[in-house]
């Protein structure tokens, strides 16, 4: 599956004007969203975490909210909370922004080791319009911190890339300074490091031949001795695993989540008040839901060795990503057949850059058929009308779940705090708090 170069690069003109694209882009694919409030459990939780973090900055450190060390998602939601206090609307616009800076790092790394703008800009796309993982992230006010993992993750990615291509995996190197710096903000948001480093492993497996550097380099071992001290450190501090007691290593369970995710990809219909509400076509479709999931899953396990046997490395290495991304997850003990749709926001990026390139390369061989050559985009296409579609029902479904009486206690707790907090700056002088 060979793909040939680009032979014009793009400007930085073009760069930025492909940004401002994803950003109205993304603006409009997820403006019935912005009039939401906060509607998820965990959504309170940060708020009631940036409460505590202005009462003591230690606070920032806590593992309270699933018993996760992320300081910088508390810093960052801290920091939304002092600029836009109870106004949802403004926590669903940066997530929109943040989510079309990383389908802007999303093309990036795809031009970086492709070479083929048309690939890097259909995947930017598909990121953008949240093909592969529906936008769940994007759509609840605590997800702030999948997109912040995933920006880390994809700036690590691009500069090490960078680094092993163009400086010969030098230690002293802009490329890896930068690498590192966004590896370390990766460790501080959420216990992704490993997956990092199993992506750093399958590039330096793959591209072995065109660095001419050994498996396991200067540069890999440094971040993974360094990923080790910090593992340590953390567990020593905190004196256990955090979150160990939501894992479920030894079970059946693992085996059961890890095809389950895969399929969630390209068939996001399950048994849910969704299905139930969105109308006869879709409650038809899933009738046959259990034959579509095993055709699907048969399709994507064919097609990972189909392509690791032909394809290029590019293509090899985002078939790798997908399957170290998803991996940690499947560890994750879910009640019943539950899956959450978050933790694909970072796995999808494989998916959709597969997608992007077989769409592509597929056009480029009916060059010479102007009408047909078009046909490969239906697909896509049809993958971005499915997005929508479950980005509405979703919609309709959290606008319900924003008044559940289930979230009357949480909400009664941000009050009370929040309420505490109020009378005591009101009985401040006025200067001491302006």
């Amino acid at each position: 599956m060979a793909t040939r170069p680009d032979p014009n690069p793009p400007s930085r003109r073009q760069d930025v004007a492909f940004y401002v694209l994803l950003n109205l882009v993304g603006l409009l694919f997820f403006s019935l969203v912005r009039n939401n409030s906060f509607w998820h459990g965990d959504d309170w939780e940060y708020l009631i975490q940036a409460l505590r973090i202005e009462g003591d900055w230690r606070e920032i450190f806590s593992t309270r909210l699933h018993q996760t060390f992320q300081p910088l998602p508390n810093l960052i939601f801290f920091l939304e909370f002092q600029a836009f206090q109870l106004d949802a609307e403004r926590y669903y616009l940066f997530n929109v922004l943040v989510h079309s800076a990383n389908a802007f790092l999303v093309y990036t790394l795809v031009r970086t080791l492709l070479k083929d703008r048309s690939i890097a800009v259909l995947s930017g796309l598909l990121f953008e319009f949240a093909v592969g993982n529906y936008g769940k992230s994007v759509m609840t006010v605590s997800g702030v911190s999948d997109l912040v993992i995933t920006a880390m993750t994809l700036l690590t990615m691009i500069f090490y890339v960078r680094n092993e291509l163009h400086d010969r995996g030098s230690l002293w190197t802009r490329n890896f300074f930068l690498c590192l710096l966004f590896f370390t903000l990766s460790l501080l948001s959420k216990t992704t490091s490993f997956s990092v480093l199993g992506l750093m492993f399958a590039f330096n497996l793959l591209y072995r031949e065109q660095t001419g550097r050994k498996l396991l380099d200067a540069n890999f071992i440094a971040l993974a001795a360094f990923t080790l001290a910090v593992l340590i450190v953390k567990i020593a501090i905190q004196g256990a695993v955090p979150g160990s007691q939501d894992l479920a290593i030894f079970s059946w369970s693992v085996f059961r989540n890890f095809p389950a995710y895969l399929v969630r990809m390209v068939f996001p219909i399950h048994s849910s008040t969704l299905v139930t509400d969105a109308g006869g076509a879709v409650r038809f479709i899933y009738e046959f839901a259990t034959a579509i999931r095993i055709l699907i899953f048969l399709c994507i396990v064919s097609y990972s060795v189909f392509g690791f046997i032909f394809g290029n490395r590019v293509i090899r290495f985002f078939i790798a990503w997908t399957y170290i991304m998803v991996t940690p997850f499947c560890f994750f003990r879910f009640p019943s057949d539950w899956l959450d749709m978050r933790f694909l926001y970072l796995v999808s990026i494989g998916f959709q850059m597969i997608l992007a390139s077989g769409t592509v390369l597929a056009a480029r061989l009916l060059y010479q058929k102007p009408w047909r050559r078009r046909l490969p985009y239906v697909i896509p296409a049809l993958f971005i009308g499915l997005s929508y579609f479950v980005l509405q029902q979703l919609d309709s479904n959290y606008e319900r779940k924003a008044a559940a009486p289930q979230l009357n206690t949480i909400k009664g707790r941000f009050y009370e705090m929040y309420a505490k907090k109020t009378e005591t700056q009101e009985t401040l002088p006025r200067s001491s708090y302006e």
